[in-house]
């Protein structure tokens, strides 16, 4: 009969002891380095607000996303946390946080920004180049049944896609300003089931895209805006890698890419508009339909 050993107890728990030792020795290194790292990079970008920070914004045009911090341990994965509110005409409904986590491995978590939702997404999923301009005849009865000093988020969709130079024709006859109620819808979004990615959201561009302390201030010239603009969204799009992991918005490089490229603009979305400015775009032969995606009192009396 084999005789059973008692196992030495002491050894086992100097042996769990050392775990413990060498486990917390290397968080504090990795802490310590991360501290080290921090001050060698001094206010350097953090990469994760850079890219994926903008990317939200871009992917997200549901919601105003206002301010950003950066996060967590550089060597152990990196947090960008932005502050957001829905996009609506009326007072705001309270912030909310929104994380986004990339992994040591360059991996990207973003719950809740992946596809737009709402009013505006489904307003925007409408725009599309050289769609059926009875629309518009719809859209005048919608807002002409309106009282006309309401304040309006919507959605306007051009009849063909705009250049830089034309759109500039076409806010100096409307006396558009742009500014950050302003965005410009510089691709459509994109869904087919036979196609891999089998969908994509519409790049929608404002000028606090890329609201972070490191980036440059953009001058924008009132009704010249879309040139600017343009060269800052295809400034940043210049700072992409191919590696970069969009996936969680839906967007990827050769999308961004391509919109960049062409630098046309297939529509606005307009914040905090009165009706009666956006009823004007309306005989605009330029502009083909208009969607409100939401209108409130203006108890300020303003724009």
């Amino acid at each position: 009969m084999l005789e059973t050993r008692e196992p030495d107890w002491a050894h086992v728990a100097w042996s769990v002891v050392k775990v413990l030792v060498v486990t917390t020795a290397l968080f504090l290194a990795s802490s310590v380095a991360d501290r080290v790292l921090w001050l060698f990079i001094g206010s350097s970008p953090d990469p994760t607000a850079m890219v994926y920070g903008t990317a939200a914004r871009i992917a997200n045009p549901d919601k105003r996303l206002l301010y950003g911090w950066s996060g967590g341990s550089w060597l152990l994965g990196r947090t960008y946390t932005l502050q957001g509110e829905p996009r609506r005409a009326g007072p705001s409904t309270g912030r909310t946080q929104y994380k986004i986590t990339e992994s040591v491995f360059g991996s990207v978590s973003a719950p809740f920004l992946d596809v737009p939702s709402g009013s505006v997404a489904k307003a925007i999923d409408s725009v599309e180049s050289g769609s059926d301009p009875a629309q518009k005849d719809q859209a005048r009865e919608i807002i002409d049944a309106l009282p006309q000093t309401l304040k309006t988020v919507a959605v306007v969709e051009f009849a063909r896609e705009m250049t830089s130079e034309q759109l500039m024709a076409f806010n100096r006859t409307h006396k558009i300003c742009g500014g950050p109620d302003v965005s410009y819808i510089y691709d459509p979004s994109f869904a087919d089931d036979s196609s891999d990615p089998d969908s994509m959201n519409a790049v929608v561009w404002n000028r606090g895209m890329t609201r972070h302390d490191y980036m440059p201030e953009v001058q924008y010239q009132c009704e010249n805006e879309p040139i600017p603009a343009l060269e800052e969204f295809r400034r940043w799009v210049g700072l992409l890698d191919e590696g970069d992991d969009l996936y969680a918005f839906e967007l990827d490089h050769g999308w961004l890419t391509r919109a960049a490229k062409e630098g046309v603009v297939y529509g606005l979305l307009v914040d905090g508009w009165k009706l009666s400015d956006v009823r004007r775009l309306l005989d605009d032969p330029r502009v083909n339909t208009i969607y409100l995606t939401d209108v409130a009192h203006d108890i300020s009396g303003t724009r």
